[in-house]
């Protein structure tokens, strides 16, 4: 059985403004189902489900990388609409979350939501010396699935 020759898409339409619509347009366009988009990206199909209905806004640069060679696109047309919550936050704000974030920490909570993508962190506090040898404790944390890191 022959291998079956994928060629480039050519764009007539406009491109979707988000990550859902897009897989799922890129999707329909090279006219392959949720299975088999599964079977060539190496993702479950609930992981497919969860990105086309917009439970996924983000993805980590490997798993663009899959996702875009199985629809055989460059990554670049699926990171540009990808959303991260905290884009668009100056230095005062983003100072202000790590601090709530450090502070919880401290307080003891262990089920801590990232701010930038939503799913869980994983923190830690840990212990260390000040210039004057003197014991502290300070909070440390991190996201799962995206690159947010609390230091």
């Amino acid at each position: 059985m022959a291998k079956k020759e994928v060629r480039p898409l050519q764009l007539i339409c406009e491109l979707a403004d988000s990550l859902a619509q897009r897989v799922f347009q890129l999707r329909e366009m090279r006219n392959l189902t949720v299975k088999s988009l599964s079977k060539l990206s190496r993702f479950p199909v609930s992981r497919i489900e969860d990105i086309e209905s917009g439970v996924e806004t983000w993805l980590s640069a490997p798993d663009r990388q899959l996702l875009a060679k199985a629809l055989n696109i460059e990554p670049m047309l699926l990171q540009e609409v990808e959303a991260k919550r905290l884009e668009h936050v100056d230095v005062k704000e983003m100072a202000k979350i790590h601090e709530d974030l450090s502070e919880r920490v401290l307080a003891g909570e262990r089920d801590l939501t990232c701010p930038n993508c939503g799913s869980t962190m994983r923190s830690s506090i840990q212990q260390g010396l000040d210039l004057d040898g003197k014991p502290f404790d300070f909070a440390k944390a991190y996201c799962i699935k995206c690159p947010f890191v609390l230091r």
